[in-house]
């Protein structure tokens, strides 16, 4: 059975009040029992005080005087004669009441409750001595003490401290439930990017935050997304050269038995055929020829391996290309402007047929979609030339735009997705790249590769 949810709320938010409550309650009950050690020695020290006043006092008790005493010390006072008697008393009530505890003998040496009416009273006897004991007839007096005021006393000195606790605990309290909700909000933004992670949109936005922990771990996270997201894409590579490996074995096997045929029958009729003009049959043949060397390198790729790099100069790729591609240009009454600097007579591609075959699938491309388009052949540096296949067509969708060099990803119905990626692995062949942008209604490729080393001629022999 799987563990009961609690939230971080209720794991914060609980221990906080139930200890916050356990100390307020441990103060007010330590500051009820101080308030009531308090109450209980200011009692007494009235009482001390009442009766060293009391006690030798010359002038006689009479019952103003006792009113009077007991207005001035907040107390009630009763005086007692020798037989038991009750003689005066500040307190309104029938005094046979408190009969026979009051009027005992004996003086009492620690505080006595009693209830009278509605009010209970602490009380205590003391005995009195002097030159006016026996002319007023008062030999005890009794002292009483209301307890309503000492358990104000005692409520007083609790009151402040459990007030206080409790209000330190709703202040504490909402403060943790505020910085709670905020930890928890972002606690449940970054558990959903995760599991949007984890169903594989790794494209997912994490907010980092350097300045604390969850900033830190939501940095971990983005961290984790990018590297899950270059894995995916490499696995995806990977399934996708081993596809195109496969479909290119056997898909060279078939092409090259077929174009063999188609070969032999164009050269037949060229030898039976005697007119002056032949540049359609050549054009077939040099297609054929293309083909056959594009079958030759899937037939490579199927089987993992490099040709042989057969260097080439530049400028005879791209007459042969012209050659070859402005009659399919025409057929498609498409315009194809070619543009060479003067710079390229000895500029040499390390792999001429190679070369050919990748920009060759460029400008195919370019023609398939657009009315008018560009090469401009130019050399960057030293060791590096560029070339640009500009059109005016509509372009890669842009739901593809970052895949269209992957194996297998192709915008049209008929498509194999195989051209691009195999100009990609042409164009890492030969040290360049291959890239492509979008600007003003115009789509651009541009391919790159490294240079050679124009060859040197053979020396002649002098010796002939």
């Amino acid at each position: 059975m799987s563990p009961r949810f609690r939230s971080l709320r209720l794991r914060l938010l609980v221990p906080l009040i139930a200890a916050s409550m356990i100390a307020a309650t441990a103060v007010t009950i330590a500051s009820y029992r101080l308030g009531d050690r308090w109450s209980r020695a200011s009692i007494e020290t009235r009482y001390d005080s009442i009766e060293a006043t009391l006690a030798g006092s010359p002038f006689p008790l009479t019952q103003s005087i006792v009113q009077s005493l007991s207005r001035l010390t907040d107390t009630e006072l009763i005086a007692i004669a020798k037989s038991g008697r009750i003689t005066n008393a500040s307190i309104p009530v029938p005094l046979q009441s408190w009969q026979p505890p009051l009027t005992a003998k004996s003086a009492t040496n620690d505080f006595a409750k009693r209830t009278l009416g509605a009010e209970v009273y602490l009380y205590k006897v003391f005995s009195r001595q002097g030159p006016a004991a026996g002319n007023d007839g008062v030999d005890r007096i009794a002292v009483l003490f209301n307890n309503h005021d000492r358990n104000r006393a005692r409520i007083r000195a609790a009151a402040f401290p459990l007030a206080t606790g409790f209000s330190t605990i709703l202040l504490l309290s909402s403060v943790t439930f505020w910085i709670a909700n905020r930890l928890i909000n972002r606690l449940s933004h970054l558990q959903r990017q995760v599991n949007a992670i984890a169903e594989g949109h790794f494209d997912t936005e994490i907010p980092t935050d350097p300045t604390d922990e969850l900033g830190l771990l939501g940095a971990s996270v983005q961290r984790m997304s990018d590297q899950l997201s270059e894995m995916w894409q490499q696995l995806n590579r990977t399934q996708g050269e081993k596809l195109l490996h496969q479909l290119a074995s056997g898909l060279a096997h078939q092409l090259r038995n077929s174009l063999t045929g188609a070969r032999m029958a164009i050269e037949l009729h060229q030898r039976s055929c005697h007119e002056s003009d032949e540049t359609s049959l050549s054009i077939a043949i040099d297609q054929i020829e293309q083909t056959e060397d594009y079958v030759r390198q899937l037939t490579l790729v199927a089987a993992g391996k490099q040709d042989e790099d057969r260097p080439e100069r530049l400028v005879d790729c791209v007459k042969h290309l012209r050659h070859s591609l402005d009659p399919i240009a025409k057929h498609r009454h498409v315009d194809v402007h070619w543009s060479l600097t003067n710079d390229l007579a000895e500029v040499e591609v390390c792999d001429g047929p190679s070369y050919s075959a990748a920009v060759s699938n460029l400008v195919l491309n370019a023609i398939a979609v657009g009315s008018n388009v560009h090469v401009n052949v130019s050399q960057t540096s030293e060791s590096q030339c560029c070339i640009e296949i500009i059109d005016d067509g509509p372009g890669p969708p842009e739901t593809l735009a970052d895949q269209i060099f992957e194996p297998f990803v192709t915008s049209k119905p008929e498509g194999l997705g195989l051209g691009l990626a195999l100009v990609r692995r042409t164009a890492l062949r030969h040290g360049g790249s291959v890239t492509w942008d979008r600007r003003e209604g115009m789509t651009r490729f541009t391919f790159t590769a490294r240079t050679c080393s124009p060859r040197l001629p053979a020396p002649r022999d002098e010796s002939r």
